[in-house]
């Protein structure tokens, strides 16, 4: 009798792990609450690994996402998958990494990698004179802790390859741009360091959890820094001894 039971109780246990393993990724979508402005099409998979051929906010279609959740890491209080993003992207958007949740840590992103044409990015920026951007910005999160309103740590970059800005007045070169990403006691801050035949310069700039920036840095035109624009620059004043403009901003956004 006991035998019996062990083994109906075997069988079940297998059928009950078998049943959970198998979840169609597609019927618990449908049996989630509606987001307004959020469309999901083409599930396909389990929840724990699948994909979704259309992810859609607001009219923006962000591509297809494959997901690859982590089963051991639920024995730690932890969720956390491999995910990739982004083929057919409206905007031409690339990503992979892992992100996850921690009931100690809430949201959070390792090894995130992002890419992303620069002029997609311009595109969604509220500039006073038009511009026009060429080159990749690349942005690789190392680690990402989230919290209210940004971040409980940050240890990230974010590269601009092969950058170009067009403006009125003519082109400018960049060469390669990169920024240093931080967060320190909450606030977001960032270094950058940018140098070509056309103009060098380095900025830092800080976004505090009250929307405070603050930006200081330097730019110095090159060689070859567009005529027009440098006809221009007699607004900012003279520049100091190592012909460098000076810059400082402070703000609320």
């Amino acid at each position: 009798m006991k035998f019996k039971l062990a083994l109906g109780a075997s069988f079940g246990a297998v059928f009950i792990a078998s049943a959970i393993a198998h979840i169609p990724a597609s019927w618990v979508w449908q049996q989630a609450p509606a987001v307004p402005g959020l469309t999901v099409t083409g599930i396909s998979g389990t929840v724990w690994q699948g994909r979704a051929d259309k992810i859609s906010w607001q009219q923006q279609s962000f591509g297809q996402v494959y997901w690859d959740i982590n089963v051991l890491d639920l024995l730690t209080a932890k969720v956390s998958a491999d995910v990739r993003f982004g083929q057919g992207s409206d905007m031409a958007l690339r990503g992979r990494g892992e992100v996850g949740y921690t009931l100690s840590g809430g949201p959070y992103a390792k090894q995130l990698m992002v890419s992303l044409p620069a002029q997609q990015a311009l595109n969604y920026a509220k500039l006073p004179i038009p511009l026009t951007a060429t080159g990749h910005l690349e942005l690789a999160l190392q680690e990402y802790q989230f919290a209210v309103p940004y971040c409980k740590s940050l240890t990230g970059t974010l590269t601009w390859s092969q950058p170009k800005v067009g403006t009125p007045m003519g082109d400018l070169e960049l060469g390669q741009a990169k920024a240093d990403l931080r967060c320190v006691k909450g606030n977001l801050q960032t270094s950058v360091k940018q140098s070509s035949t056309d103009v060098s310069s380095e900025w830092s700039a800080t976004l505090d959890q009250r929307q405070n920036y603050q930006v200081s840095g330097w730019f110095k035109p090159g060689a070859n820094f567009p005529t027009a624009l440098g006809s221009q620059l007699k607004w900012l004043g003279n520049p100091d001894s190592k012909g460098q403009y000076r810059i400082n901003q402070q703000g609320r956004l």
